[in-house]
């Protein structure tokens, strides 16, 4: 008896061990169409619609504080962007502490931009979703994040990437220099090839009663060469409860997409939950484009995107969806559509 519950105890050792490390994912994709004026063919693929699997975890270290860690990675059901998805980590991965006064992260993290995807509300790629304008300004940098705790609703965070972390990244990026790994003097080497950046985000958010509130900046030094630092400002707002999705956005940037170039956006999503059934449909328009104060001619667009998600069950969904772009002379149009299912875990 006794040594079948020392052997029973050795078994669980390990169980006991890995209890406080989680794995999930989501898997999506499916089946698209795209046509574009002035193109006579259309194109059919397959696509990953934004795969991922990560793992993470936390250990009590006593009096209220916490070491958390994750690692999450994007993973393709598609040629075109397994390459792209090879290395290892590309999503928020980073070690840090959860104390009572909100928690510290290093690595590789979103900015407080990239936390604000609330309008986002399809499934899939290019014109089915709203990343490759509106979210275009969105993305996730190496340093160091906190975010507060929960103030009856109010809580902020800020992200702050060191200028040598980025133009390290540069180099590397650009393969100007080789494999910087080990290599002697790599400081000056980098700093000699390289923009002289840092990277900063704030965002604050409340939420009450079903409302909603979200303020991102995002700062990027030298930008755009010449001292021209890039801004991102994104303020947002709307409703989430009772079934009822709706949400209102605006995007301003200045020496984000070139030097002295501005942009404005607004950005509208909503959805109605019925009860498998989630039909949503987000618009947005940009206008108002200067470069050095000037208004650019034609430079105005249109996006929209309609579907519905139909859910087989809590983790798995089909999903169906319509976008339309538009410049605004008309010289571009695309159409797209797309048939496919998602499953979390």
């Amino acid at each position: 008896m006794k040594k079948t519950l020392i052997a029973l105890t050795l078994a669980a050792l390990p169980v006991a061990a890995m209890a406080e490390v989680t794995l999930y994912g989501t898997i999506k994709g499916g089946l698209e169409f795209t046509k574009v004026k002035g193109v006579d063919n259309t194109i059919t693929d397959v696509n990953d619609w934004g795969s991922k699997i990560g793992f993470k975890g936390e250990e009590d270290l006593g009096n209220g504080l916490k070491a958390i860690w994750q690692v999450e990675q994007k993973i393709s059901l598609d040629s075109k962007s397994r390459k792209r998805n090879q290395q290892f980590a590309n999503l928020d991965s980073f070690i840090g502490l959860d104390t009572g006064f909100g928690k510290v992260r290093a690595g590789w993290l979103s900015d407080s931009i990239n936390n604000m995807g609330d309008l986002n509300l399809s499934e899939g790629n290019g014109w089915l979703d709203l990343d490759p304008l509106w979210g275009r300004t969105e993305g996730r940098a190496t340093g160091v994040r906190y975010d507060s705790p929960d103030f009856a609703g109010l809580s902020f965070n800020a992200l702050y990437s060191p200028e040598d972390n980025n133009r390290y990244d540069q180099a590397r990026d650009a393969d100007v220099v080789g494999d910087l790994d080990g290599f002697d003097g790599v400081a000056g080497v980098v700093n000699g090839l390289t923009e002289n950046k840092w990277i900063g985000s704030v965002g604050v958010n409340y939420a009450a009663a079903g409302f909603w509130a979200k303020y991102g900046y995002k700062h990027i030094h030298n930008n755009a060469g010449k001292n021209k630092d890039g801004h991102v400002h994104r303020l947002m707002g709307g409703y989430d409860a009772n079934n009822i999705f709706a949400g209102l956005g605006y995007q301003y940037t200045k020496n984000f997409d070139g030097a002295d170039v501005e942009t404005q956006e607004i950005a509208a999503s909503a959805a109605y939950t019925m009860g498998n059934i989630v039909p949503h449909v987000s618009l947005v328009y940009g206008f108002e484009e200067k470069v050095g104060g000037k208004k650019q001619k034609d430079t105005d667009y249109i996006q929209a995107i309609v579907g519905a998600d139909y859910n087989l069950s809590k983790r798995t969904s089909a999903l169906v969806n319509v976008g339309y772009v538009r410049s605004e002379d008309g010289d571009y149009q695309a159409y797209t559509g797309g048939v496919g299912l998602r499953h979390k875990f």
